[in-house]
């Protein structure tokens, strides 16, 4: 399914829209969210993550092409088989869950994403960029 141009807050539609086995994202708003597990698969170009809480989220072999994270929180989020490009990440922080576990980034590629004032950034993502 193909989202254009909407804007989706709140926690139950955004995780709504995110569960969408292989939705394409297209200059979409997501924000004002707070998501404890499930699954992401999908494609998503130029979009903006906003004010935003992963715990225990999986990325799986998604696509993020030109998109912003403003003020997100990833905390023991899962990274798998991931393309990330020309993304910029603004005050996002990478933490621990409560179970002490680190974000991972198991076979993701970074290309030419920029960051600025993210914590964790650089530790999870080093080897893949």
């Amino acid at each position: 399914m193909s989202v254009f141009s909407e804007t989706i807050l709140s926690s139950r539609a955004v995780k709504k829209a995110l569960e969408m086995r292989d939705g394409f994202f297209r200059y979409c708003e997501l924000s004002a969210a707070s998501l404890e597990g499930g699954e992401f698969d999908g494609v998503f170009v130029r979009c903006r993550f906003q004010d935003m809480e992963w715990y225990w989220g999986h990325f799986n072999a998604a696509v993020l092409i030109d998109c912003t994270f403003e003020n997100c929180t990833f905390r023991g989020t899962l990274f798998s088989g991931c393309r990330i490009v020309h993304c910029v990440f603004k005050n996002c922080r990478f933490l621990k869950d409560n179970l002490n576990a680190l974000c991972e980034a198991t076979e993701t590629s970074v290309y030419g994403c920029r960051f600025e004032n993210c914590e964790g950034f650089n530790e999870l993502f080093e080897s893949n960029v």
